[in-house]
C-alpha cells in the first residue's frame, strides 16, 4: 500500500502540477504590469486594475481590518473582482502573450474565478469594478 501512495505521489509531483499551481498567482502578479502596458486591453479595464490595484496597496479601507474577518472582506472581495477582471475581462490571447505558464493552468484558473466571482452580486461587481475604472482614469490623467 505505502509503495503505490509514494509511487503516485511521485508521478503526481512530476506531473508538474503542483509546481505549475503554485506559481500561478505569482505569474498573475507579474502579468498585471505587462497587462497595464498593453494597448489591446481596453482602457477602461486598464484604468479599472489600476484603480483596484491602487486600493489594495493603500491603507484606507471600507470595512477596518482590525475587525476580525469581516475586516478582511472587502480586501477579498475586491481581490476577487482583480482576478476576475483581470482573467475574464481581456481576450485570451492578450493573456497568453504575457503569461509565462501553461495555458491549461491559466484556463483553469478563469474557469475558477468565474464561479466564484458569481457569488458577488453583478450590482457589486459593476459599482466596484466602476468604481476602480474612475479611480484608475483619474489617477492616469495626473501621471500622462
Amino acid at each position: 500500500m505505502v509503495p503505490a501512495i509514494t509511487g503516485w505521489l511521485r508521478r503526481f509531483v512530476k506531473a508538474g502540477w503542483i509546481q505549475e499551481t503554485a506559481l500561478a498567482l505569482p505569474r498573475l502578479a507579474l502579468m498585471i504590469p505587462k497587462l497595464l502596458r498593453d494597448k489591446r486591453v481596453p482602457f477602461r479595464v486598464r484604468a479599472a486594475l489600476f484603480g483596484l490595484g491602487l486600493y489594495l496597496a493603500s491603507p484606507w479601507d471600507i470595512l477596518p481590518d482590525l475587525i476580525p474577518i469581516i475586516g478582511q472582506i472587502d480586501d477579498a472581495v475586491v481581490l476577487l473582482i482583480l482576478v476576475d477582471g483581470i482573467l475574464n475581462q481581456i481576450q485570451d490571447d492578450v493573456l497568453l502573450d504575457h503569461w509565462t505558464g501553461q495555458a491549461a493552468t491559466l484556463h483553469r484558473m478563469q474557469s475558477i474565478s468565474r464561479v466564484i466571482s458569481a457569488g458577488v452580486p453583478s450590482k457589486l461587481r459593476a459599482f466596484i469594478f466602476g468604481k476602480a475604472a474612475s479611480i484608475g482614469e483619474r489617477a492616469g490623467s495626473k501621471n500622462p
